[in-house]
């Protein structure tokens, strides 16, 4: 949406450029017409030989209508005297109302004395002339649709790569996804033909049952994930938004993993203020990017990490932060950590992790208006946490979005 807004006013701001160029050559072609072509017409065809362009006001209705009074003489010539008397007519509207500068007093019209050879040079001279007036405009729209086309041609090919590069994430994406349901999969089946053929021992089979439950319950983690991706990206999809303590949201988040980070061997720093702070928010949907953030850390950093939470609410500012002190993501990779199955370390698989947690908790947050970034060594010093810190994902809330 904002390419399409930002190439709105691109557009608008040419356009006008357009126009104001436009006006300024105009005025620089009349000034040039006034000081030689008009006053040699002025004085060969009509006599006035004290031009002032002053005094003829609007000087290019004043050529198209005596273009028009020229037209229309010639016309009369041939028709019978009925309409001849009608063209007439006509013809002294068209003088007394444009043309009374260059009427003569006592004559009946402008090109009443002038000869039809005469005449038709005259008008072929004031096509000549307006040709010349029109030349600022041509040349402006001409310099605008080139701009357009190549504009557009430009924006349809930002478009197409996007969308090759979309479609080569998405094949990627289905590759990664059977490659991750694979792996377990063989496991189960295998295990499970191992128990049906009666090949495992009985102080065995308790293991092999352990070891399918755990797979099942990766493969159903997984395919709940891929759900949550794609239904956020399905149309139709809204939160559900309410007043939400993020404070004690952040709490309740903490409080559900703890058990996860004991497990893990981290060491873990709370900074929640005690009062209340409300935003809005979809607590569902915003629980799980806290969620998302917290297993990342867990899962791609080795026991005895230290792991953080804080908010700090800072010059109308809100930031949660849940940082870390394991080791730095490389640059290549930071740049798309938020792509689905980008991960931070090299084996996919070594730790369990797809990359759809962070995938799901940026589409989260952009839906809700917020921001989310990853900050690493050496900028995260400037946000004043502990030095034992490497890295961190901070999401920000402006003043606008709390209450």
């Amino acid at each position: 949406m904002n390419r399409y807004k930002d190439l709105r006013a691109i557009l608008i701001r040419k356009f006008i450029f357009t126009v104001i160029t436009i006006g300024i050559s105009e005025y620089g072609v009349t000034k040039l017409l006034n000081h030689t072509l008009i006053p040699v017409i002025f004085s060969n065809f009509f006599q006035i030989n004290d031009f002032n362009e002053d005094k003829l006001e609007g000087l290019v209705i004043t050529l198209f209508a005596l273009s028009a009074s020229i037209i229309l003489q010639l016309i009369k010539v041939v028709l019978p005297v009925p309409l001849s008397y009608s063209i007439e007519c006509v013809i002294n509207v068209i003088n007394k109302n444009f043309l009374s500068p260059l009427v003569r007093e006592g004559s009946e019209s402008v090109l009443s004395n002038m000869s039809y050879g005469k005449q038709s040079l005259l008008l072929l001279v004031l096509v000549f002339i307006l040709s010349i007036f029109l030349i600022p405009f041509v040349l402006g729209a001409l310099y605008y649709s080139i701009f357009v086309i190549n504009y557009m041609q430009v924006f349809e090919r930002e478009d197409r790569a996007k969308y090759r590069e979309f479609e080569r994430k998405r094949n990627l994406m289905i590759s990664d996804i059977a490659h991750d349901l694979k792996t377990p999969m063989t496991t189960v089946s295998g295990y499970a033909m191992a128990l049906s053929d009666g090949m495992v021992s009985d102080d065995k089979k308790q293991e092999y049952l352990d070891a399918i439950n755990a797979k099942s319950k990766r493969m159903n983690d997984l395919i709940n994930l891929l759900f949550d991706y794609v239904k956020l990206d399905s149309e139709g999809f809204t939160l559900e938004k309410s007043k939400v303590d993020i404070c004690e949201l952040l709490r309740e988040c903490v409080a559900f993993q703890y058990q996860d980070i004991e497990d893990a061997g981290f060491e873990l720093d709370l900074d929640i203020p005690e009062e209340s702070i409300i935003i809005e928010a979809d607590k569902l949907q915003f629980s799980r990017v806290i969620t998302n953030l917290i297993t990342n850390a867990i899962r791609h950093n080795d026991e005895g990490t230290k792991l953080g939470v804080y908010l700090k609410n800072e010059y109308d500012v809100l930031r949660i932060i849940v940082a870390d002190s394991g080791n730095l993501i490389e640059q290549e990779k930071a740049e798309y950590i938020f792509d689905p199955f980008v991960v931070g370390d090299e084996s996919r698989n070594s730790r369990g992790g797809t990359g759809l947690g962070l995938s799901i908790a940026k589409k989260v947050v952009d839906m809700h208006g917020f921001s989310i970034r990853l900050v690493q060594k050496p900028d995260i010093i400037k946000y004043q946490l502990p030095e034992d810190f490497s890295k961190m994902f901070m999401i920000t809330l402006r003043n606008s979005l709390m209450h």
